[in-house]
């Protein structure tokens, strides 16, 4: 049988989930980066690997002030999160870790046309860890854009009708 994540630690982490996704759509940077382990890193296209409270800033920033009026009235929502014991990832050290992977989209409220939409969906690949203050925290975020039709699948290639034959 596969180890699981305790009731407590999985509720703090979607918990986590939560503020990091409130901060990261209201623009509070500090909420935001408050939500990553001093050693953390995020990974994002296109602003690449970020690393440390540097690296998240100049995220934020291209993110939130590189297109005026493009990043207003965003809500990231997270779906199916699975959640798994880890230990011994890079950078971990002694720390208790939790493997998070998890669905995602982004809910768009156009601040110009008063519009709504989809903005975009993914996977989200991230590793959080309890730390020496006894709070979750993330140590990476890896934030898979589903461009270019790169979707996971495990089925047979014939779900993918037409493209199949052309791989």
């Amino acid at each position: 049988m596969a180890l699981k994540v305790s009731l407590e630690d999985r509720v703090e982490i979607e918990e986590l989930m939560a503020r990091y996704a409130w901060a990261l759509d209201t623009g509070d940077f500090e909420g935001y980066a408050g939500t990553f382990a001093e050693d953390g890193w995020l990974e994002h296209w296109p602003q690449g690997r970020c690393h440390g409270r540097e690296g998240l800033r100049r995220a934020t920033d291209s993110l939130w002030y590189d297109k005026p009026d493009h990043y207003l009235g965003r809500q990231h929502r997270m779906s199916q999160i699975l959640m798994s014991p880890e230990t011994g990832a890079e950078g971990q050290g002694d720390r208790p870790g939790v493997r998070i992977k998890c669905f995602w989209s982004i809910l768009q409220h156009d601040v110009v046309t008063f519009e709504n939409r989809v903005f975009g969906m993914g996977t989200w690949d991230t590793l959080a860890v309890k730390e020496s203050d006894g709070e979750w925290r993330f140590k990476s975020v890896y934030v898979d854009l589903w461009i270019n039709g790169q979707v996971p699948w495990q089925g047979e290639k014939r779900a993918w009708g037409q493209k199949a034959e052309m791989a």
